[in-house]
């Protein structure tokens, strides 16, 4: 019988030997966490995905070493709070006079055509501006004001458009109600008023569970009236979720409480380009005897399902950490996974040890990709199994999407063989 002497691996393995570092040993996934966003089961035709704009098509991987502030908070979905709201009208509603509430002094009330370039002028004389019934005169100090034109603005460095006229209201007393009024516009000419009060005790506020959501799936905002601690369900709440093109709208609910916005992503995507859905919310409601308007809006992604992360997980016992993943794939595309890796230090803590990623291009059917943490790094970092891998993401590349987050990700144990041997004797 022949005896060879193999060398399995360099300066990686010698360390290993030393018991710097042990094998990993199986993977496994943790359980579901409330925030993670997963796709249970793929359509078999996938007619909203549009086709994948990827350019790059050899598979990648990397990895680097990963430092995490463990105090700061979890990121948590968008969210606005506004002071703030704006009135569609017209030439004609102008012409009659425009009454509109007020939380507070101070208000800056900016009036524009609602299409730039439209050529309108609009004459700062023929304004006329007044705070429940008493009108106001155009000079600056004493209880006046002074109204800006679009040329004034855009000279102090404001992206305006040129048939725009803007003022702020004193500050001082307690006003509640502001009435606008100008003749000689055309009657049908679309116009839009934004009123924006800095000084306001009133906010209103709009957040979103989470940036990304899946074609089909709920949406869910919280949404109110806050004042300092306090916070109000506003008496009136209008709600939609628009397109990136802003050619497409569903209306969404309002929950019982008050306090929530509530219904399903699109199931078929409309052709809408590249971008961003938004959630516009209108919120109107009485507190303390005055009337508070606002008006939000928060940004989202929708993704159609393209790809799913199965159960399938694999370590295929590296020096380092290599670990397959399978993928579910209903349309072809470029597709990512990523992941923070932690390892176990020797007083048995977890620690951040790095920050893995891989791409390639699957095709529709079973695939897999492998996130890979080289030996070198691993060594370097002074931990090792048990592994955990948090917060990995599934990536549609190619149509700029994220299909699934999983805030707990996976485990790898440590390998009950132990470490691995830099010189291993085969018998043939």
């Amino acid at each position: 019988m022949k005896k060879f002497t193999t060398i399995s691996a360099l300066l990686p393995a010698l360390a290993l030997a030393a018991g710097t570092a042990s094998a990993a040993g199986p993977a496994e996934w943790a359980p579901p966490g409330g925030d993670d966003l997963r796709i249970q089961s793929l359509p078999a035709t996938v007619p909203a995905a549009p086709p994948s704009r990827h350019v790059e098509s050899k598979p990648v991987s990397y990895a680097w070493p990963l430092t995490i502030d463990r105090s700061a908070p979890a990121p948590s979905g968008p969210a606005m709070e506004s002071r703030e709201y704006w009135v569609d009208t017209t030439g004609r509603g102008l012409e009659q006079g425009l009454k509109l509430p007020l939380s507070s002094a101070g208000a800056i009330v900016r009036v524009s055509a609602l299409h730039a370039d439209t050529g309108l002028l609009l004459d700062a004389e023929r304004l006329q501006v007044s705070i429940d019934g008493m009108q106001l005169s155009q000079t600056a100090g004493a209880g006046g004001i002074e109204v800006l034109g679009g040329a004034d603005l855009q000279a102090q460095g404001m992206a305006v458009p040129a048939d725009t006229l803007a003022f702020q209201l004193p500050q001082q007393g307690r006003p509640d109600s502001l009435r606008l009024q100008m003749a000689g516009l055309p009657a049908g000419q679309a116009l839009v008023v934004h009123v924006f009060e800095p000084e306001s005790q009133w906010m209103g506020r709009l957040a979103a569970n989470r940036h990304n959501y899946l074609a089909g799936n709920d949406i869910a905002l919280d949404v109110g009236l806050v004042k300092g601690d306090e916070r109000f369900a506003a008496e009136s709440i209008q709600a939609v979720l628009v397109s990136p093109d802003a050619a497409h709208s569903w209306p969404l609910e309002v929950t019982d409480d008050g306090f929530g916005l509530k219904g399903l992503a699109p199931q078929d995507l409309p052709d809408a380009g590249e971008g961003l859905y938004e959630v516009h919310a209108y919120l109107q409601g009485h507190q303390d005897g005055t009337l508070v308007r606002r008006d939000l809006k928060v940004a989202v992604s929708i993704a159609a399902p393209t790809a799913r992360l199965t159960d399938r997980i694999a370590s295929n016992g590296s020096a380092g950490l290599a670990i397959d993943l399978g993928v579910e794939v209903a349309a072809a595309g470029r597709y990512q996974v990523s992941g923070q890796v932690w390892g176990t230090a020797a007083d048995g803590s977890l620690r951040p040890l790095a920050m893995a990623q891989t791409a390639a291009v699957l095709e529709p059917g079973k695939g897999e990709l492998r996130l890979d943490v080289p030996a070198e790094l691993v060594l370097e970092s002074g931990l090792s199994a048990p592994f955990e891998v948090r917060e990995v993401q599934l990536l549609d590349q190619g149509r700029m999407a994220v299909l699934e987050t999983r805030s707990r990700g996976f485990t790898v144990a440590r390998d009950a063989g132990g470490p691995r041997r830099p010189f291993d004797t085969i018998e043939q």
